[in-house]
């Protein structure tokens, strides 16, 4: 395995056991719970985000299609 795979599997190890130490306590999960609620984003900010996201993803492709091939 090259060392990009062994640095994807790290994190995902990493990942996996905080999981099982995280959810595995009802008071640390419930906690967990809370954090991922309150981190939340509203629509109006995920419509905000989608469309930056777009906006961009759009510009480069015009960006790539029209100006960098005639180079």
């Amino acid at each position: 395995m090259n060392r990009s795979r062994w640095i994807l599997a790290t994190f995902l190890l990493v990942v996996v056991v905080a999981s099982i130490f995280g959810l595995s306590d009802p008071e640390r999960a419930a906690r967990f719970a809370q954090a991922r609620r309150d981190a939340a984003l509203s629509a109006d900010t995920k419509e905000i985000v989608f469309a930056v996201l777009a906006l961009a993803i759009g510009g480069y492709l015009a960006w790539f299609m029209l100006i960098r091939r005639q180079d």
